[in-house]
């Protein structure tokens, strides 16, 4: 089964950490491969969810739902969570039953290189079981491990913004992870990667103003090739490349280009702006890491 993404970091639900005993397993064991084994900060993190059930394994008094959290162990605050409805309800498990598939999720940007107590990692407590939503049986505890949280930088090839690009802007307040900063390109923007020379993942989440230029074209070009060109549908817009290693080439480096048919000037379009910079798209987020198989 493909691996469903889970872009978004959703709502915490009453589900705490477990410490000390184990609670009843009911029958049900979970094993879990995680990929990469590295692991990192602003990286999609591949989950494979493997439940059996025992022969003597009888029906759940309650449909339940598998919770997915990642607890930062220093502070015992929950950084993201994946809660989901297996592909096959619990309700419908039967003994000696299998339950197989995958999850990916997102990883945010959340450690301090330059903070003098950093360490060169975060440790984290993956916790995974299964959940009554309405709260009247015990959660199930089926899988625990801890995990060391690297900074992306430890092997994540860099990304240089390098001509055409307005300097970054951000948003705290922003209520989707991926809108929370932003660089506003020009008609030609180009940022220089390093080249790892093997097949990766290449997702660029971005945005243009519909109102002020409604058939905007956008072309991306990977070492001057067209790589995609499309007038987006909606004000924000999302796409997923693999990129594989002919495509990179041989030197150490490689260009990512922006193009933009059409630019605005803000203080021509907007009586009350003296925003003279010229502006095409925005740029939220460009990922660029190994692919997961």
């Amino acid at each position: 089964m493909k691996p469903k993404i889970a872009f978004f970091i959703l709502p915490i639900l009453l589900v705490t950490p477990f410490c000390g005993g184990k609670a009843d397993r009911q029958g049900i064991d979970l094993v879990m491969t995680l990929t990469p084994e590295t692991v990192t900060d602003s990286l999609f993190f591949k989950m494979d969810f493997d439940f059996t059930t025992a022969a003597d394994f009888e029906k759940l008094a309650a449909d339940r739902s598998v919770f997915v959290h990642f607890w930062r162990v220093n502070s015992k605050e929950m950084l993201l969570q994946d809660d989901h409805q297996p592909p096959k309800n619990t309700g419908a498990w039967t003994a000696n039953d299998r339950i197989h598939y995958a999850r990916t999720v997102f990883i945010p940007q959340f450690l301090n290189e330059f903070d003098v107590d950093f360490e060169g990692y975060e440790e984290m407590k993956l916790s995974v079981g299964l959940y009554d939503p309405k709260g009247q049986e015990k959660p199930i505890v089926l899988f625990e491990k801890k995990i060391n949280i690297q900074p992306a930088s430890i092997n994540a090839p860099e990304i240089v913004y390098d001509e055409g690009w307005n300097e970054i802007e951000t948003d705290i307040h922003a209520q989707e992870p991926f809108t929370k900063s932003w660089r506003w390109t020009t008609a030609r923007s180009v940022c220089i990667i390093e080249n790892p020379k093997k097949e990766h993942t290449l997702i660029i989440k971005g945005g243009v103003n519909k109102t002020v230029l409604p058939d905007q074209k956008l072309t991306l070009k990977l070492n001057g090739a067209v790589l995609d060109e499309f007038i987006p549908e909606g004000m924000y817009f999302s796409k997923e490349f693999t990129v594989t290693r002919e495509m990179l080439g041989e030197a150490d480096e490689f260009s990512l280009e922006f193009l933009c048919d059409k630019v605005f000037f803000p203080d021509k379009v907007f009586p009350d702006s003296k925003d003279n910079r010229e502006l095409g798209a925005q740029i939220f987020f460009i990922y660029f890491r190994e692919k997961l198989h």
